[in-house]
């Protein structure tokens, strides 16, 4: 068994895939790729609103207590620390264990896996990038040295025009 399908069978025996999802998931109906629709792989999300439990749990403005949150892609999550809604987490093992309420039992789950499974399974999920380190420096823009406010507005911005902008489909 290679090393990506251990790995991904480690993240389904942790019972993660109950929120994660499995991994496969169309864009929906909105605006669509010029080159017409694509599947997205590896997404790892249900889309949906889950209660994590108190350790994620947010105080609203309004005094209110924000206790559900919509289920983060691991699509990216090799990239993307700090981790968790709040950003209070600095690395995977740790927002792993911070959850509870619903994903109490994948927490658990993951608790118990040898250290040995565990780092494989944070490798893998660290594997899991959205722009490899070898292809961001041809996609980043750089800003105009020229505009206002430079570089605060519009500098470093990620450009994915090629795949969604086409010119006769008006928004």
């Amino acid at each position: 068994m290679g090393p990506a399908v251990r790995s991904a069978s480690l993240l389904e025996q942790s019972d993660c895939l109950r929120c994660q999802a499995g991994g496969r998931l169309a864009l929906p109906a909105l605006k669509q790729p010029k080159n017409g629709t694509f599947l997205v792989r590896n997404i790892y999300t249900d889309f949906k609103r889950h209660d994590l439990g108190p350790n994620f749990y947010e105080r609203n403005y309004n005094g209110t207590l924000q206790k559900q949150f919509v289920t983060r892609r691991l699509w990216g999550v090799g990239t993307t620390a700090p981790y968790g809604h709040d950003g209070r987490t600095i690395n995977l093992r740790e927002v792993i264990l911070r959850h509870g309420g619903e994903a109490q039992k994948s927490r658990n789950r993951f608790a118990r896996l040898p250290d040995k499974d565990a780092g494989e399974l944070e490798a893998f999920l660290n594997s899991l990038v959205l722009f490899p380190p070898d292809d961001t420096a041809s996609t980043l823009d750089p800003g105009e040295p020229g505009a206002p406010n430079f570089p605060q507005a519009g500098h470093g911005s990620v450009k994915l025009s090629v795949l969604f902008n086409d010119p006769t489909d008006p928004e």
